[in-house]
């Protein structure tokens, strides 16, 4: 991938900025991911180095560049994270049976919700006002203060309300009570992931990806060690493994990631500046992130709020079209657990190229050199399609072994061979949405994601009832192939006439 990019530069005279990645999840924090939001927060600070010269060759006077180097980093990072995660995933689906997996997946958009609402926003604003207060460290210090006390206080309200509410939430929202217990554990994380990502905000503004790199990487490694862990306890002493433990794990990577954040942030600030005799609260300052985190958290927060409906509803729309309630949560199990992470493990490569492509469409933008974007779209185009019809292929051939090899599962088989074909639609989408963020257009991508979503959502509540779990896979492939047609749309708007 990365010679044929390579090669794509000298194509259209000029570097792609290729650095040799991670998906990016449209907001999946309970299964870590990088946002590319974090890297185009800072490029209006960057970008005017590079006006007018376009870099044929990766020097080291290039790599050295923060941007560079922090790309570098986070792709780096992103990768090994999904590289974790996917080997992860194929561990619980080994000690726990499907229907288990799918009860676990109805914990998930619950997860994705609360930090779309606590964190995602605020990490958001305090990137950008720190990057913009670079020069004035006590003024960045403050912001990071205001943005985490806004956070914690979200999210110690939410903890309690779900942690109070768990049962109800179980029963009438999830349809399932064995999440109580799964939902009061996973409320005691919810302070500790916001206060982890208020601080990889703040290092984000400085262009410090080292420390949010190794933060993401301690919260995988501590999540599948503890895991681990009380995996062999049980088993040494032949008791049953308990659906607990999963989310026991998530907590304690959130724990060790949080703790890692504030001892790299406490020897920061002895190395930057003196804050303690400095007032670090500011109302103002409250109200500038709240500005800016509010229309950012409301997007985040209508997307998981489709993402999480969805899931809840997938499970109750299968008992309606004549299964078991048992066997709904094995067929999501399989399929939120198994089946879709090993589609969407290629996108490590996608979601790198995506990361790498965004700052270049911004620096030629704002270059004006609309040709140069036009070759990157097209020439994106054309490598998601070669590369999605190749992993087409290959899973529509070995979806058998693979089933069986990875998670002894005929089921995951048979559902990796029907995803199979969203393959070229999934890979591309990605692509098309980090072009129209770099040329600005996020409320563009937004509804796209929207409409692309309330297609899913329409299959979910009244296709499957009627056809079964098919229905879902018809959801899913029309929704992508709407999704990616709306995105070219745009961007040939956008490009040719704009």
């Amino acid at each position: 991938m990365y010679m044929l990019l390579s090669q794509a530069c000298n194509s259209f005279k000029c570097s792609i900025h290729i650095i040799p990645f991670a998906l990016i999840p449209v907001n999946c924090h309970i299964f870590t991911g990088i946002s590319i939001s974090h890297i185009y927060l800072s490029l209006p600070y960057n970008i005017k180095k590079y006006k007018g010269r376009c870099p044929m060759r990766l020097s080291r006077k290039y790599l050295c560049n923060p941007l560079v180097s922090g790309t570098i980093i986070l792709t780096a990072a992103g990768f090994a994270t999904k590289i974790i995660g996917f080997f992860y995933r194929i561990f619980l689906s080994r000690i726990f049976p499907e229907e288990s997996l799918g009860i676990i997946g109805l914990i998930t958009p619950v997860s994705m919700l609360v930090h779309a609402a606590c964190a995602a926003g605020i990490q958001n604003a305090i990137t950008k006002y720190v990057a913009a207060s670079k020069t004035q460290k006590i003024q960045a210090f403050s912001y990071l203060f205001c943005g985490i006390l806004l956070s914690l206080a979200l999210s110690i309200i939410t903890a309690i309300c779900i942690f109070q509410y768990a049962p109800w939430i179980a029963d009438c929202l999830i349809h399932e009570p064995r999440t109580t217990s799964l939902l009061k554990i996973l409320a005691l994380s919810f302070p500790m992931a916001s206060l982890h990502a208020c601080i990889n905000g703040y290092f984000y503004g400085y262009q410090k990806t080292g420390i949010p790199s190794w933060s993401i990487l301690i919260e995988q490694f501590f999540r599948v060690f503890i895991v681990y862990i009380l995996y062999r306890f049980f088993l040494n002493n032949n008791q049953p493994f308990p659906l607990t433990i999963a989310i026991i794990g998530l907590f304690a990577g959130e724990c060790a990631s949080a703790v890692f954040s504030s001892f790299m942030l406490y020897l920061h600030s002895l190395h930057s500046c003196d804050i303690s005799d400095v007032s670090l609260l500011s109302l103002s300052k409250c109200r500038e992130l709240l500005q800016m985190a509010c229309p950012l958290s409301l997007n985040r927060i209508c997307l998981s709020l489709f993402a999480t409906i969805e899931a809840i509803q997938l499970p109750v729309r299968l008992v309606e079209s004549g299964l078991s309630s048992a066997q709904a949560l094995s067929l999501y199990g399989v399929f939120s657990g198994m089946a879709f992470p090993t589609v969407m493990f290629p996108c490590a490569i996608t979601g790198s190229a995506a990361t790498l492509l965004l700052p270049s469409i911004a620096e030629a933008q704002s270059q004006g050199n609309k040709k140069r974007i036009r070759q990157a779209t097209i020439l994106t185009i054309v490598l998601c399609l070669l590369m999605g019809f190749g992993c087409m292929c290959f899973f529509l051939l070995f979806a058998e072994h693979l089933g069986f090899l990875l998670f002894q599962s005929v089921e995951a088989a048979s559902q990796l061979r029907s995803l199979s074909f969203v393959c070229p639609f999934l890979y591309l989408s990605g692509m098309l949405s980090s072009i129209l963020h770099g040329l600005g257009k996020t409320g563009i991508a937004f509804a796209c994601s929207i409409v692309s979503l309330a297609i899913r959502l329409f299959c979910v509540l009244y296709l499957i009832p009627m056809i079964g779990f098919r229905g879902y896979f018809y959801g899913i492939l029309c929704s992508q192939i709407c999704l990616d047609f709306l995105l070219i749309l745009a961007l040939h708007h956008n490009i040719i006439y704009n």
